[in-house]
């Protein structure tokens, strides 16, 4: 081999292991000349990410996932994503690791949490450690598919064993009860539908009475008002008070008048009281008077001394000159 060929076979061997050094930088993700910052993300499993899948922002390739490795207590999932420093985060940004195609590569995007508000993030108590969440794989959906296909096939089975003929029969004569009391339901609106005509009829000529009873009322303020305006009112207090004046002057006036009436009462009652004993006296024989209203001789004597007196007059008229003499010197 001579020397030319020698040198040749060098730079190919070199050139080679500079194709697999940049190759497996590349692969890394690794961005030479770009300056680059790890971020920490936690999660309660990591699923299907790996070291050198990319991580994403808003779609946009940022960096690679640089390591995966559990928690200190094995609690938790901590993944450090390598990205590019002039990389501006979204406000509360979050981590979320899902699948990137169907051919089992995964992703680590960032997202705002306001996109994705009702996944369950694992906070982390780093507050420079980003809050994460793992989909379930396909194998994962898968699983829970069956399971619930298999929870549909019971459901089935079940509905199956209830829903006989039986059920039908009985769903169908339901369904006709509910048509027999529907149409009942109908005729009984229907019969109601007259008294509900009337009730509406009274409630307008009410609403109607309202009005004109409210016309009424404020034709009535118009004229207080009027009068108001006009002193009329003014007036009507003025006589008011003139008249509540003359009623306390006739009060007085009776006041005092019931106090005359009251000590003539008094003098009445003395009198009557004065009576009373002087009848009691000449009823009881006592006095002059009374001694003759009960001697009946004395009243005899006064009678017969009357009749005595009644011829002396008699006497007297006839025969004046018995009793008168006369004589003229």
């Amino acid at each position: 081999m001579t020397r030319g060929s020698e040198v040749k076979v060098g730079l190919a061997v070199i050139a080679a292991l500079a194709v697999i050094v940049v190759g497996t930088f590349w692969l890394k993700g690794t961005r030479f000349g770009v300056e680059e910052i790890s971020v920490q993300a936690r999660f309660r499993e990591a699923g299907q990410i790996l070291v050198g899948n990319t991580v994403k922002l808003r779609g946009v390739p940022i960096g690679r996932v640089e390591e995966v490795a559990l928690e200190p207590g094995g609690q938790a999932v901590v993944a450090t994503l390598r990205i590019g420093a002039e990389v501006p985060l979204p406000d509360d940004p979050v981590v979320i690791l899902s699948p990137e195609s169907m051919f089992g590569d995964w992703q680590a995007e960032i997202f705002p949490r306001t996109t994705f508000p009702r996944y369950a993030y694992l906070e982390a108590p780093d507050p420079q450690m980003l809050p994460g969440y793992a989909l379930p794989d396909i194998s994962r959906l898968t699983a829970v598919a069956d399971e619930i296909a298999q929870n549909l096939r019971v459901l089935t089975d079940r509905v199956s064993e209830a829903f006989t003929e039986e059920t039908a029969n009985n769903i169908v004569e339901m369904i006709a009860n509910i048509q027999e009391v529907s149409d009942q339901l109908t005729g009984l609106v229907a019969s109601q539908q007259q008294s509900l005509d009337a009730v509406a009829a009274d409630l307008q000529n009410t609403t109607q009475a309202l009005g004109e009873t409210a016309v009424t009322i404020r034709r009535a303020f118009a004229q207080v008002d009027t009068a108001i305006g006009e002193g009329r009112l003014a007036r009507i207090v003025s006589n008011v008070e003139r008249t509540t004046a003359q009623a306390d002057s006739l009060t007085a006036a009776l006041l005092v008048a019931a106090r005359e009436l009251q000590e003539t009462a008094d003098v009445a009652d003395d009198a009557f009281r004065s009576v009373d004993a002087i009848a009691t006296a000449l009823e009881e024989g006592r006095g002059t008077l009374g001694r003759l209203l009960n001697d009946t001789t004395l009243f005899a004597g006064i009678v017969d001394t009357n009749a005595v007196l009644q011829a002396l007059l008699v006497d007297f008229q006839r025969n004046p000159r018995k009793y008168i003499n006369l004589t003229v010197f």
